[in-house]
C-alpha cells in the first residue's frame, strides 16, 4: 500500500496546493450518523475510498468526462481525487487518451501559458488547456484546466519547490478535482502581478512567470455549473474501527437548491474569507485550521503523541487515544469533536484497507491542525462557494 501524505491548503497565493509523497499523516475524528448516502440524481455523483491506481490510503475518488471543448469527442476518467481543499481540475497527462487534443491557452501574443502547482514536499508542472467537464447532470463548458505533464521544461522557480509529483503514483490519483471554497486557485494576487512560482507563459526561450485574469485562471468547476453552482457536499458511510477495503458515498452538488442538498440542522462554521482558514482549540492550543478532503488524514502537532519510527509521517500511540478539539468559526459559532487516534503501524498491517478513520500524524506546520479526509466518514460535510448565496447564508463557511 502507498500511503500519501495529504493535500495541503496553502494561504495568500494559490488557494490551496497539494503534497503526496510516501510519508502520510492525520487523525480520525468521531463519525456522525450522516443519513443514507443520497440517490441517483442530476446533481448527485458517486464517490469511492478504495486503494485507486496507486494503492493509496484515504483517499476518496470519483469519475468526470472531460471533452474537447464544444464537440463530443471525449473521455471519460475514473479515480480522480474529490479535493475540498483546492480548486480547479488538474488531470494527469498520461491517462488521456491521444483523441482528447485540447486545446492550449495562451496569451494576448499566442505564447502558451501553463502552471506550477507547489506543495509542502513538491509540486505539479504542466500547461493550461480548455476542456469541457461534465460531472454527473452538471456542465462547465471550455473551462482552463491544468493538464500535469512536462511539455515545457520547468523553471527553475517551480521546480525548487521541491520533487516534481507529474506522475499517477506521485500524485496517488488520475486527477485532482478541486471543489474548494474559492472559484480561484490564485485570485487576485495572480491578476495584479507576476507571482514566481504560479503561472507562467511559455515562449521558446523558456517559461516565465507571468499575471494571469481570473477568467484565465484553474477554477472550481461546481461555480461554472449553470445550476447548483454554490457548493457542494460530500457524504461518506461511516467505517469500523480499524479501517476497511471499500466505502461508498456521494459527492451532492449545490446546497440549499434542491430538495436533496438542504443545510438542515448541520453546524455552520464560517471561515476567513481570504484564507479558508478557522480556528480549532486542541489541548490549550489554537490552531489555524481547514477542512480538506484531500488531505488523507488529520495533521495536527502533539509533543505527547510519539511519531512511528518507520514513519515520523506518522502518529504511534501504544495504546488507541480518545481526543477532543472545539472548532470555532469567523461568526462565533463553536462544535466539539471528538476523535480517535491508533497506531499507524497496526493499521497498516492490513495491506487490503483503503480507509481508516483513526489514522493520524504530525502537521507539517506546528500552527496548523488539518481535517483531513477521516473526519468526512460518517458526516455531511457541506462546503459553500466565496460569494455565493446558499440557504445558510454567503460562502466561504463548511458544514456538517
Amino acid at each position: 500500500m502507498t500511503v500519501t501524505h495529504s493535500f495541503l491548503l496553502t494561504v495568500g497565493l494559490l488557494v490551496s496546493t497539494f503534497l503526496s509523497g510516501c510519508g502520510g499523516g492525520g487523525a480520525a475524528a468521531s463519525t456522525a450518523a450522516s443519513g443514507p448516502i443520497a440517490s441517483a440524481a442530476a446533481n448527485v455523483q458517486p464517490i469511492v475510498v478504495d486503494l485507486g491506481p496507486a494503492a493509496s490510503a484515504n483517499v476518496p475518488f470519483t469519475t468526470i468526462t472531460i471533452c474537447i471543448p464544444g464537440t463530443s469527442t471525449c473521455q471519460t476518467i475514473d479515480h480522480v481525487l474529490v479535493d475540498t481543499g483546492s480548486s480547479g481540475l488538474r488531470i494527469v497527462s498520461s491517462v488521456l487518451a491521444s483523441t482528447i487534443v485540447l486545446p492550449q491557452q495562451v496569451d494576448v501574443n499566442g505564447q502558451p501559458l501553463a502552471e506550477c502547482a507547489q506543495f509542502a514536499d513538491g509540486f505539479s508542472w504542466g500547461p493550461i488547456k480548455f476542456a469541457d467537464v461534465n460531472i454527473s447532470g452538471e456542465f462547465a463548458g471550455s473551462m482552463p484546466v491544468q493538464v500535469i505533464d512536462n511539455t515545457f521544461a520547468v523553471p527553475s522557480s517551480c521546480s525548487s519547490a521541491g520533487v516534481a509529483e507529474q506522475t499517477v503514483q506521485d500524485v496517488g490519483a488520475n486527477g485532482i478535482l478541486g471543489i474548494g471554497m474559492f472559484v480561484y486557485d490564485c485570485g487576485d494576487a495572480c491578476v495584479s502581478q507576476a507571482l514566481p512560482g504560479i503561472y507562467y507563459v511559455c515562449p521558446t526561450t523558456g517559461c516565465q512567470p507571468v499575471a494571469q485574469a481570473l477568467a484565465a485562471q484553474v477554477q472550481n468547476p461546481v461555480a461554472s455549473f449553470a445550476n447548483d453552482n454554490n457548493g457542494t457536499i460530500i457524504q461518506l458511510a461511516p467505517i469500523p474501527p480499524g479501517g476497511t477495503t471499500n466505502v461508498q458515498g456521494a459527492l451532492i452538488f449545490g446546497i440549499g437548491t434542491q430538495s436533496n442538498n438542504a443545510v438542515g440542522a448541520a453546524t455552520v462554521i464560517t471561515v476567513d474569507p481570504q484564507t479558508g482558514e478557522f480556528v480549532t482549540q486542541y489541548n490549550n492550543h489554537t490552531f489555524q485550521s481547514f477542512v480538506d478532503s484531500g488531505s488523507n488524514a488529520l495533521f495536527f502537532s502533539d509533543p505527547l503523541i510519539p511519531v512511528c519510527s518507520s514513519d515520523p509521517g506518522f502518529y504511534c500511540p501504544a495504546a488507541p487515544l480518545n481526543l477532543t478539539a472545539i472548532l470555532q468559526g469567523f461568526n462565533g459559532v463553536t462544535a466539539t469533536v471528538n476523535f480517535n487516534v491508533i497506531s499507524a503501524a497496526n493499521l497498516f498491517n492490513n495491506a487490503t484497507n483503503a480507509a481508516f478513520a483513526e489514522l493520524a500524524g504530525p502537521s507539517i506546520g506546528p500552527e496548523s491542525f488539518d481535517w483531513g479526509l477521516p473526519f468526512f466518514f460518517g458526516r455531511n460535510v457541506y462546503t459553500a462557494i466565496e460569494g455565493r448565496n446558499t440557504s445558510n447564508g454567503p460562502g466561504p463557511y463548511f458544514a456538517f
